[in-house]
């Protein structure tokens, strides 16, 4: 074939252009592929552009903040606890902080006026975390019924306030279901764990822990609910409860607490999984325990922040552990110590005990 001095100048042109779009697509391509996705929740993934305090000395709150639950948000940490008193008409106080040492109130997920209407009492272990473009939090409260439920609402800030959905996420008329954790895997699945009070049954039933996939928005429980965990351990007590689940590497690991929560047997644990849905093997001991100042430390939370790994969470003080439920004579102080990764793949914290004295993060 014959061509002309025009069709070989067009030639050339046609074949620069598909070469310029081909190398934008690569390099478009390129970016998409090493741009980092936001972190799935749970701790242990991606990173923070936060830093924890040099230093800080236990607790870091001396206010009552049972179960707290720790998001990272908007150049902040949100910590959100319990409210285990039925005479405050402000339901889970929410505080903010910058370095996990130094907190400020900035209000509560339900403000007085706000509080579900299916609920009537006890307020416990609520959640906040990052569902697309609002925020989501998760929580336990005694339903009308008198059965305790786990209930989500909604809210466009971290700080609140928080809209309930109207009604309960799980509710069951024969036990009290409680404590729910929300973990996102990086392939965006949603999933939520939480437990069931097979220790009010008489006789006491196992205590198990189930888990069951989220609907994208986080608003839906969607699939298969599974049991995957039992208190089958001596110093568990009755009770397993409390579980917080992250990734690290090829291993899921959900942190929990065990035994009676007022009472210096309450400890914390850890059990872990090659899937978010089980089966999961167990520690055989607790990581971390009672100390000389420090009593039932549990029931937290874990925040990654820079290459490191925290958990925060509560405790009483040594000689200071209340006998009442919903009228607390002492506080249960919000605790926080570096989680450490050792050589046999699992988690330990310190010693096995909550921090006593000063502690440097550098």
């Amino acid at each position: 074939m014959q061509v002309t001095v025009v069709q070989f100048v067009l030639l050339i042109a046609a074949a620069a252009l598909a070469m310029s779009c081909g190398s934008g697509a690569q390099q478009t391509q390129t970016a998409t592929t090493t741009t980092r996705p936001a972190a799935p929740s749970g701790g242990g993934q991606g990173g923070s552009r936060l830093a924890v305090a040099a230093t800080y000395q236990n607790p870091v709150v001396r206010d009552n903040c049972p179960d707290p639950g720790v998001l990272e948000a908007e150049g902040a940490f949100y910590a959100v606890c319990t409210t285990n008193t039925n005479d405050t008409p402000n339901k889970f106080p929410i505080r903010r902080s910058t370095d996990l040492v130094h907190w400020e109130p900035v209000g509560f997920v339900f403000p007085a006026g706000r509080t579900p209407s299916w609920a009537r009492a006890d307020y416990w272990a609520p959640e906040l975390h990052r569902v697309g473009d609002r925020y989501v939090a998760y929580f336990t409260a005694r339903h009308q019924d008198g059965k305790l439920s786990i209930g989500v609402a909604t809210a466009e800030r971290p700080g609140g306030p928080y809209t309930d959905a109207g009604q309960p996420l799980i509710h069951d008329v024969r036990a009290g279901m409680i404590d729910s954790n929300h973990f996102q895997d990086q392939d965006g699945k949603r999933y939520l764990y939480w437990k069931i009070d097979g220790n009010d049954f008489r006789p006491p039933e196992p205590t198990n822990v189930f888990v069951q996939e989220l609907s994208p928005d986080g608003m839906t429980l969607t699939g298969t609910r599974r049991a995957i965990l039992t208190n089958d351990r001596p110093w568990e007590g009755e009770v397993i409860e409390g579980g917080w689940l992250l990734r690290r590497g090829e291993y899921y690991y959900l942190i929990y607490s065990g035994n009676t929560f007022n009472s210096d047997r309450y400890a914390t644990g850890v059990a872990r999984s090659r899937s978010p849905v089980g089966p999961f093997e167990k520690f055989p001991d607790p990581i971390l325990t009672s100390s000389t100042r420090w009593a039932g430390p549990g029931h937290g939370s874990v925040i990654h922040v820079g290459d490191a790994d925290w958990y925060v969470y509560h405790a009483w003080e040594r000689g200071r552990i209340d006998p009442a439920w919903d009228k607390p004579m002492y506080p249960r102080m919000m605790l926080i110590d570096r989680v450490q990764w050792g050589k046999d793949g699992w988690p330990h914290i310190n010693d096995g005990h909550p921090s006593e004295s000063s502690v440097s993060t550098r």
